[in-house]
C-alpha cells in the first residue's frame, strides 16, 4: 500500500526541503532570506540567529547554529493512492472543484480538518477528497494523527533506552501523506498538537517506557519532552519548510468545571479530565508544564512559525470565567514572548448564544494576539428544522467574524473541523455539521457562508474606492 517516493518537489508557497544548498544564504533552506542590512538579533533559536527587515524574518550570520550532525531521518514512504479504496470516488465533485472557492474569497485562511485515526481512513487517503480540499481550502489540520499518541513509537523508544538514550523515538508515517500533499499544492498545515493531557501514552512518562512502569523524575521527563519537540519540529521544518507554520503547542490546560483544577496559579490549571483521569503533565511538572512546553517550542520553532494556545469553551464566563483565566495564562506567556495566537476551538451547541462567542473574540482581540478559529463545529438540533437553525447559527457567527475583519481585528484563520457529513471512511458516521454533504456537494450552509463573505468583501471594496 506504500511506495517509496522522492520529496523534493517545489510547492507553490514554500521551498521543497531544507537540505543543504550551494546558496551562501544558510536560512534560505528554510524558506527564509538572509538579512541584507540589519545586524540586530531579534530572536535566537536552535537553527540560528534571526533579525527582521521590512517586517519579515531574515537569517543573521554566516551559518546555522544547528549541529551539523543533527539531520532528521528521511521521510517514510508515501501511500500509493492507486491501491486505496476511495469511498468518495463515486461522488461527482465537478461543482465543488471549479468556480467559487472559500480559500479565494475569505480574507483569512479557510481551513478544514483532516479526519481519521489511521492512514487507511485519513481524509488525504482519498483522491476525491484531496481535489475538493485543493480548490476550497488553503489550510488543513489533522484531527488526530499529529497527536503524540500517534507519533511516539514505543518499540523504538525502548530500543533507544537499551542503547543508553532517553530520547523517545518518533514515527512520522501517519502524517507524511498530508505534509507532502500540502507542500505540492501550496496549502498550509496547522500542527495539532504538541502537549495535551489526552491522547498521550502513559509509557512516555515511565522509566522503562512500559505501560505500567514507575514515572521518571521531572528532570528526565523534561529532557524527553525537549527531545520530542526537537525531533518533531526538526523533521517537519527540514523536509517541509513553510508548510506547518502554526503549532498548537498546548491544548486545553485551563479547566473551570468540578474539582478538576488548581487555582493557586490564578488561571485554573487543569489537574484532571473526565472527572477522575489525571493530567500527567500536571502531575509531572505542576502548572509550569504550560510555560515549560512553550519555551521548548519557541527554542526549536523557526521564527516565522506561530505558536498557539488552543482551548474549548473559550467564551465561558459563568459561574467561573474560563475566558478570563485563558487571558491571564496568555499574559504570562506573552511576558516571555512565547505565544503568537489564541486558538478558539468553537464547538457550539444549538442552545448556545453565538453572541457569547463573538463577545469572546472582542476580549481576545485586546490581548494583541492573532485569533484563530481552530475546530469550528456547530452542532445540530434533533428536530425537523435542524438544517435551517444550523444555517442561522453559522450565518450569525460568520457575519460577526466578517464585521470584526472589517474593523481590523487580527483573525488569521477559520477552520471547519471536517470535510463532509457522514464521513465516507466511517461506516456509521451521522455527522451533520459540515459544509459538504455525504456526496461532497455544497450544503445550504456553504452557500450562506459564501454569500456573507462575498457581501463583506463588497463592502470593503466600496470603502476602499
Amino acid at each position: 500500500m506504500r511506495i517509496q517516493t522522492l520529496l523534493s518537489v517545489l510547492s507553490v508557497l514554500t521551498v521543497a526541503s531544507a537540505r543543504p544548498s550551494t546558496d551562501k544564504c544558510w536560512s534560505k533552506k528554510f524558506g527564509i532570506e538572509c538579512c541584507k542590512q540589519t545586524k540586530e538579533v531579534v530572536r535566537e533559536t536552535y537553527d540560528g540567529l534571526w533579525g527582521k527587515e521590512n517586517g519579515e524574518w531574515c537569517g543573521l550570520g554566516d551559518k546555522s547554529t544547528r549541529p551539523e550532525d543533527d539531520i532528521p531521518p528521511a521521510p517514510p514512504a508515501l501511500t500509493n493512492l492507486d491501491e486505496v479504496n476511495d469511498p468518495a470516488a463515486v461522488c461527482d465533485v465537478t461543482d465543488v472543484t471549479t468556480g467559487e472557492s472559500l480559500a479565494e474569497e475569505a480574507p483569512f485562511r479557510f481551513g478544514v480538518g483532516l479526519n481519521g485515526a489511521s492512514i487507511e481512513n485519513s481524509t488525504v487517503s482519498s483522491k476525491t477528497m484531496r481535489e475538493v480540499i485543493k480548490h476550497q481550502f488553503n489550510s488543513v489540520t489533522y484531527s488526530n494523527l499529529m497527536k503524540s499518541l500517534f507519533i511516539l513509537n514505543q518499540e523504538g523508544s525502548i530500543k533507544n533506552l537499551k542503547e543508553g538514550k532517553q530520547d523517545p523515538a518518533l514515527d512520522f508515517s501517519g502524517i507524511v501523506d498530508g505534509l507532502d500533499f500540502c507542500q505540492k499544492n501550496g496549502i498550509h498545515m496547522r500542527g495539532h498538537v504538541l502537549v495535551w493531557h489526552n491522547q498521550v501514552p502513559r509509557w512516555f512518562f515511565t522509566k522503562d517506557y512500559s505501560e505500567d512502569g514507575e514515572f521518571v523524575d521531572p528532570e528526565t521527563m523534561e529532557y524527553r519532552l525537549d527531545s520530542f519537540i526537537r525531533q518533531y519540529l526538526g523533521f517537519v521544518q527540514y523536509y517541509y519548510p513553510g508548510v506547518v507554520d502554526v503549532w498548537d503547542v498546548v491544548n486545553e490546560a485551563v479547566e473551570v468545571v468540578g474539582e478538576q483544577y488548581d487555582n493557586s496559579t490564578g488561571w485554573y490549571t487543569r489537574t484532571l479530565y473526565d472527572e477522575v483521569k489525571p493530567n500527567m503533565w500536571y502531575d509531572m511538572f505542576g502548572p509550569d508544564y504550560v510555560v515549560k512546553t512553550f519555551r521548548i517550542a519557541r527554542k526549536y520553532a523557526l521564527p516565522n512559525v506561530k505558536l498557539v494556545y488552543n482551548d474549548y469553551c473559550t467564551y465561558v464566563t459563568k459561574p467561573i470565567s474560563k475566558r478570563d483565566a485563558i487571558v491571564k495564562l496568555l499574559g504570562i506567556l506573552q511576558k516571555e514572548d512565547l505565544v503568537d495566537a489564541i486558538g478558539m476551538q468553537s464547538y457550539i451547541n444549538p442552545e448556545e448564544d453565538v453572541n457569547d462567542h463573538l463577545a469572546a473574540i472582542e476580549v481576545y482581540q485586546q490581548t494583541g494576539l492573532e485569533i484563530q478559529i481552530t475546530e469550528l463545529t456547530i452542532r445540530v438540533k434533533n428536530t425537523d428544522d435542524w438544517e435551517e437553525y444550523n444555517i442561522q447559527q453559522y450565518s450569525q457567527l460568520f457575519e460577526g467574524i466578517m464585521k470584526y475583519v472589517r474593523k481590523g481585528y487580527n483573525i488569521g484563520s477559520v477552520t471547519v473541523f471536517g470535510l463532509q457529513d457522514g464521513y465516507r471512511f466511517y461506516e456509521n458516521d451521522s455527522t451533520k455539521t459540515r459544509l459538504f454533504d455525504h456526496d461532497l456537494q455544497k450544503k445550504k450552509v456553504y452557500r450562506a457562508i459564501m454569500d456573507i463573505i462575498k457581501a463583506s468583501n463588497d463592502i470593503n471594496y466600496k470603502n476602499i474606492r
